[in-house]
């Protein structure tokens, strides 16, 4: 009998122990989906008025062995939810977004064969648009190529409800700079006065302190791909002669002041 009343104490236990995992995890769903939903209403209302407004974004991008690329103004923000079933009612799973950080003209950058395709994989790791002419000698052989890269930065990333953990989590990516930007939040995080710090990263304020909110520290902030910083005395390319448009004046205190007239 000592073995068999062993056996149920430690059955009892397993039991109460996964009741009260379900337990927390039914909370955890209810906490995140709400956060969702706050961080969903938010961004769509800020989009849509960052759409209109299209501030410059103060952000300077540091494009490896090309050099800096400032005075871009943003645009095109976009922003999606996917949701599934959990616990027979729908919660929001998440959030796609995007934007663009852009100036109308191109620059022209030049490479020597040896590194045409280094600079082409930056190009793209990094998401920019361009075009290429190469550039051949008697023997038909590649000796340099000319790239016309577009001034633009494509934006965006997800933010996925962690139901097993009871997290959300923001992978952005060339918001901060080139490269990845990951958070982890806490649900009961999300408040009017975090998603004001979010939103200043999405407007491309230097003043963001959304950071703060990260449960643990966020690797690859304002990273720049895998490829080392390269000095601009190096870069070949043509400079815009036309300079940046001077940013509005703000007079309104908090973010949407700077969406209103």
């Amino acid at each position: 009998m000592g073995l068999l009343d062993d056996l149920k104490k430690e059955a009892e236990t397993l039991k109460n122990q996964e009741a009260a995992r379900t337990q927390t995890q039914k909370a955890n769903a209810v906490q995140v989906d709400q956060a969702m939903r706050t961080i969903f209403r938010y961004l769509h209302e800020l989009f849509r008025q960052l759409n209109v407004v299209r501030p410059e974004c103060d952000r300077v991008y540091e494009l490896p062995t090309v050099g800096k690329l400032e005075g871009l103004g943003q645009s095109d923000y976009r922003i999606d939810f996917r949701t599934s079933q959990r616990n027979g009612s729908e919660h929001y799973e998440e959030l796609s977004l995007k934007f663009r950080r852009s100036r109308p003209e191109t620059f022209t950058a030049k490479r020597e064969a040896e590194h045409i395709e280094k600079f082409r994989n930056i190009l793209w790791q990094n998401n920019m648009r361009f075009t290429s002419e190469p550039v051949r000698n008697d023997r038909r052989v590649i000796t340099h190529e000319f790239f016309t890269v577009n001034k633009e930065v494509i934006c965006g990333g997800d933010i996925v409800g962690d139901y097993e953990e009871g997290v959300i989590r923001f992978k952005l990516k060339n918001v901060e700079d080139f490269g990845p930007s990951i958070y982890t939040v806490e649900p009961v995080a999300i408040t009017d006065t975090s998603l004001e710090e979010l939103a200043k990263l999405f407007v491309g304020k230097l003043d963001s302190n959304f950071e703060k909110y990260n449960r643990r520290m966020a690797f690859g902030s304002s990273a720049s791909a895998n490829f080392p910083k390269v000095s601009a005395k190096a870069v070949q390319y043509q400079p815009d002669p036309t300079p940046p448009p001077s940013p509005e004046e703000e007079k309104k205190r908090g973010l949407f002041g700077l969406f209103k007239k």
